[in-house]
């Protein structure tokens, strides 16, 4: 029996261990860590290392890329641009995350406490998450909100979901951000054909960005779009197809 064979059989990100399969790993020995992202403790494989911090951290900030010779370059400060969290934005990101009003749709809970270890530890989860890809939309080179897809059970299939920071609403940004993302996919991973997302039924403003970026009201059942989070099944489903 191989050390895999004694183990849940889950991944990191497939869903935190139960107190039945904690108990057992414990006993067993098998090396553990916290998932702030999911809350709750997850089996650690053997090429994580969550002490370690991210290559982006590591850089500080992203670098900028070269200037053709001879071009000319126009600061556009209100463009708005898709990029990975690094360690600059952690005073930033703290301060979006920390806003009460930011999670009033969101499918998490808002946690309890959210300390620079905690801040640091989602961004890292946001970077080096194989099971979804996170990007920040940045204007001004200041963070304003997030996009994210996690990707679905098949190959062809993702769910996106994201959130505006309030002081950036109703300007456009959300829009902006989710269809640059889209087009990225479509170039980047155009084998995701298929990408769901939910709504709260009392946020009509995601609503109405959904169907301007090419989305429709789907049925949730026919898509497997299961409840989760805070989402009891009440929340209505769209879908965008290519």
């Amino acid at each position: 029996m191989t050390k895999g064979d004694t183990r849940t059989g889950r991944n990191r990100f497939d869903g935190v261990l139960d107190a039945e399969e904690l108990a057992r790993a414990r006993a067993l020995g098998e090396p553990l860590a916290y998932c702030p992202l999911q809350q709750g403790w997850v089996h650690q494989t053997e090429d994580e290392d969550d002490t370690a911090p991210p290559l982006s951290w590591q850089m500080g900030v992203l670098p900028l890329h070269k200037q053709v010779t001879g071009t000319p370059v126009y600061v556009r400060p209100q463009a708005l641009s898709l990029r990975v969290w690094v360690e600059d934005d952690l005073p930033a990101y703290r301060a979006l995350m920390s806003d009460p009003s930011l999670w009033t749709y969101m499918l998490e809970d808002r946690p309890g406490s959210l300390d620079d270890d905690m801040a640091r530890a989602l961004i890292a989860l946001s970077t080096e998450g194989t099971h979804h890809k996170v990007r920040v939309a940045s204007v001004g080179g200041q963070p304003v909100g997030q996009v994210r897809l996690e990707y679905g059970a098949t190959p062809d299939t993702g769910e996106l979901s994201y959130w505006i920071a309030a002081a950036h609403r109703g300007k456009g940004h959300g829009r902006d951000m989710v269809q640059r993302f889209l087009d990225r996919l479509a170039v980047r991973k155009p084998h995701i054909t298929r990408i769901t997302a939910r709504v709260h039924p009392a946020n009509p403003g995601s609503k109405r960005l959904l169907l301007a970026c090419g989305f429709a009201p789907c049925d949730r059942q026919s898509l497997g779009l299961a409840p989760r989070g805070r989402d009891a099944g009440d929340w209505e489903g769209f879908v965008f197809s290519r």
